[in-house]
């Protein structure tokens, strides 16, 4: 998009300046003439000749300038209006960052238009990756969605026959009604346990949560641990173990993590039989601090620890049907969230152990 506003305003300002001095200096000349012979005002006449030609080369130099510069810049509005078609058109910006790639290869830029330049193509970058990343959101929460509304299926469906048998007086015993309602709670204790474990999920990996990072004293968040799964381990007659020095701190949110850990105890509870131990070992040393939670059941296939902490994923439908396969990346996210890494070793049939380091 071109303007000659600029241009016009440049030629009015030039010839306004110039048209003044040439009128003073060839009045002055003409004084100057009049008292003298003809060699000197010969010798004037080439003076305000030379002048004039001066003044004319002088805008012709100054408008070619003035036109350059102006015409980089209408150049970057013709890219600017490209990209703002392009982005009504499409997600792609490719063809407009081609053109800034390309003008800038054939023309060498330095000074204030250079900089613009710079400038205009770390702006479009940014608009760019912006576009990604809305794009990577919109993506994200359409996949949130259909696992949550896939996950809801087989539960609802559940109800919806409890509530039929229940309505329609279709029950034939106190004993059998008294399994319909347990079973129509543990599905809807299924379905709130993943719906709020979804959105802690999605407000993590979504940046909408802050981590409280302070110093923690890894020794407490693991006597609450302890705890929390207390009734788990207690009902399945499994020992959960901890040896960690008193002393062992991180940089963590104390919550987040208890949270995090609860889960791959949970787990490891769900995978290992039965008066099975689940141990858990701190060690620290001056890189990093390592928290191993290992326990002595079935184990897992290379296969299988490559989808662990994906989520909705189980290494097993057999074991604790009211799983949710959500746990274990909720455990990731919360880890990765507060600066920590998360692995996982494990052997088929002989157990498994999760590492999380800090």
């Amino acid at each position: 998009m071109k303007s000659s506003y600029e241009r016009d305003n440049f030629r009015k300002l030039y010839w306004l300046v110039a048209g003044i001095f040439l009128t003073v200096s060839l009045v002055l000349m003409f004084y100057l003439g009049m008292t003298m012979d003809g060699a000197s005002k010969l010798v004037l006449v080439i003076i305000s000749v030379t002048e004039i030609i001066l003044v004319i080369l002088l805008f012709i130099l100054a408008s070619k300038y003035i036109d350059a510069a102006y015409g980089s810049v209408e150049d970057a509005s013709d890219i600017m209006l490209s990209i703002i078609e392009e982005a009504k058109e499409k997600d792609d910006m490719s063809e407009s960052l081609k053109k800034i790639e390309d003008y800038k290869a054939s023309e060498l830029r330095e000074g204030s238009i250079g900089i613009f330049y710079d400038s205009f193509e770390k702006l479009i970058n940014m608009f760019q990756e912006g576009k990604r990343k809305e794009k990577s959101e919109k993506e994200y929460l359409r996949d949130v969605m259909s696992d949550i509304s896939h996950q809801l299926k087989t539960p609802l469906a559940s109800m919806d026959v409890f509530l039929d048998l229940i309505v329609n007086d279709k029950i034939n015993s106190e004993d059998e009604r008294k399994m319909i309602l347990s079973e129509a709670s543990n599905q809807i204790s299924r379905m709130e346990w993943m719906v709020l474990s979804m959105l802690k999920l999605a407000r993590i990996e979504a940046g909408a949560i802050e981590f409280e990072i302070s110093d923690v004293n890894v020794s407490a968040v693991l006597s609450e641990v302890v705890g929390s799964v207390k009734y788990l381990t207690d009902t399945r007659n499994q020992k959960l173990s901890v040896s960690c020095d008193e002393d062992i701190t991180i940089k963590a949110d104390s919550q987040w993590l208890t949270e995090a850990i609860i889960n791959i105890v949970k787990n490891a509870s769900d995978y290992s039989k039965e008066d099975e131990d689940i141990d858990i070992h701190v060690e620290k040393n001056s890189v990093f601090t390592r928290i191993c939670i290992s326990d002595h059941g079935m184990g897992m296939s290379e296969e299988t620890m490559t989808h662990i902490f994906d989520r909705f994923y189980r290494a097993s439908n057999e074991v604790n049907p009211n799983s949710v396969g959500i746990g274990l990346s909720l455990s990731k996210s919360i880890v990765e969230g507060m600066g920590g890494r998360i692995t996982v070793d494990s052997k088929l049939g002989e157990g498994s152990t999760f590492k999380l380091q800090f």
